[in-house]
């Protein structure tokens, strides 16, 4: 065997390998200066398949260290222990990290195998006096994988790069979708309105940062609210910015020689609709809709919907029925006619409406329209709580649905209340 101290000027000498059967194999030899177990002098001996040199590893020359080895021999330090308990010692972890690192196969020669479990791919334990034909196996083994070791090691750090631009990638998409939730969320009525009888109470919940879904509440004049709810196809990115685009194209007022008057709500659909058309949106892309005005003085609530799940009206004596009306989505072609409703309220009734994506937990069963769907268990009762424990409780009711950690869309409700005599603020 070949003595090399790493670090020094010292040359090593030629090794000798006598009489070869078939691949020499390079091995270094690690921790065996204060110990040289029966594998050892077996390796002496085996000059005609492999040669052998005894490793100091040093910091300065790791690269020349071991690139010329095919298999590195590593002798525990513990040898001399009972072999129970124990652990690696700091040195022989950073040996495997700096042999692992070059895609080298290491021989562990260990009466504790334990030990050194979980030391990675290429890395092979046995006792200290294993036979001579085993070690020969094992080391020809190793040395034959250490090629596929290299191709796997340049592959993870490959795999390790793109991992790294791929977390660079989902941090920038992040934050963007992050600024795009909270810019959207800013086009939400900041302050719910308190004006006469009427109370309004909302939910907006997104199944992603932003939402397919959008609504607004807002002052037309001294008597007059107007509201409305809206729900583009699908969700995410592309259905939030058409719901930007609904905020702003949507016209409730118009002017006239004296001033201005009120858009009735079917031809605020109209115009939203033929906008939208003259978009050339892609066919997968429409939107529902529903708009309607409240004058606080009256109680005559005018609507217009486009193909939305209708409101739930709720009345004084807890009975529910649907307000319905005539009209198409919104979108997809233009020159669509929209239906005018109105419905006159009485104090202590109630309005609610949602999107779609409320009708998983609200509705048991829908038959074709006009027919009243059937809610589910607990629900009729619960839409006659006060406004904002109906939101709670509806809250409650999707977050304790099978799945609700990936709700499969947006949820959205308005609740209108008038206000009774009483104060109450629902039946």
């Amino acid at each position: 065997m070949t003595s090399a101290h790493l670090g020094s000027t010292i040359v090593p000498k030629p090794l000798s390998v006598g009489r070869a059967t078939g691949s020499i194999i390079r091995i270094g030899i690690l921790g065996a200066r204060k110990t040289a177990p029966a594998i050892v002098e077996c390796l002496d001996e085996g000059s005609d398949w492999c040669v052998c040199e005894n490793v100091e590893t040093s910091a300065e020359d790791r690269p020349s260290a071991f690139q010329r080895f095919d298999a590195v021999v590593l002798i525990d330090g513990g040898l001399g222990r009972s072999g129970k308990g124990g652990s690696r010692s700091a040195d022989q972890d950073r040996q495997l990290e700096l042999l692992q690192e070059f895609g080298i196969g290491v021989l562990i020669v260990t009466p504790r195998p334990w030990v050194f479990a979980g030391s990675g791919a290429g890395t092979v334990c046995l006792p200290p006096d294993s036979p001579p034909d085993m070690v020969h196996g094992v080391l020809l083994a190793l040395s034959r994988t250490r090629p596929i070791l290299r191709q796997i090691d340049k592959r993870l750090n490959n795999l390790n790069r793109l991992g790294e631009t791929l977390r660079k990638e989902l941090d920038a998409t992040d934050r963007e979708l992050r600024l795009a939730s909270r810019l959207q969320r800013d086009f939400l009525p900041r302050g719910l309105p308190e004006k006469g009888p009427i109370r309004f109470a909302t939910m907006f919940r997104p199944c992603t940062w932003v939402s397919g879904d959008i609504f607004d509440i807002f002052r037309l004049d001294e008597h007059h609210w107007g509201f409305y709810i809206a729900d583009a196809v699908g969700h995410g990115v592309a259905a939030g910015l058409l719901t930007m685009y609904i905020k702003h194209a949507i016209r409730t007022k118009r002017v006239i020689k004296d001033g201005y008057e009120l858009v009735p709500p079917s031809e605020v659909l109209s115009m939203l609709n033929d906008q939208l058309a003259l978009q050339d949106l892609p066919d997968s892309q429409f939107i529902t809709g529903w708009y309607g005005t409240i004058n606080i003085e009256t109680l005559e609530l005018r609507y217009s919907i486009a193909g939305h799940p209708p409101p739930m009206l709720v009345d004084v004596d807890g009975s529910i029925r649907e307000l319905h009306g005539d009209g198409c989505l919104l979108g997809l072609s233009d020159g669509q006619e929209f239906s005018d409703e109105t419905v006159v309220l009485r104090p202590d009734q109630r309005i609610m409406l949602y999107s779609d994506g409320l009708e998983e937990t609200l509705i048991e069963h829908r038959p074709p329209l006009p027919q009243m769907p059937t809610l589910k268990s607990g629900m009729a009762e619960l839409l006659r709580l006060p406004g904002e424990e109906l939101i709670t409780a509806l809250r409650a009711c999707i977050d304790n649905e099978p799945g609700s950690l990936s709700h499969a869309d947006d949820v959205t409700v308005v609740v209108l209340d008038v206000i009774g005599e009483s104060g109450r603020t629902a039946p």
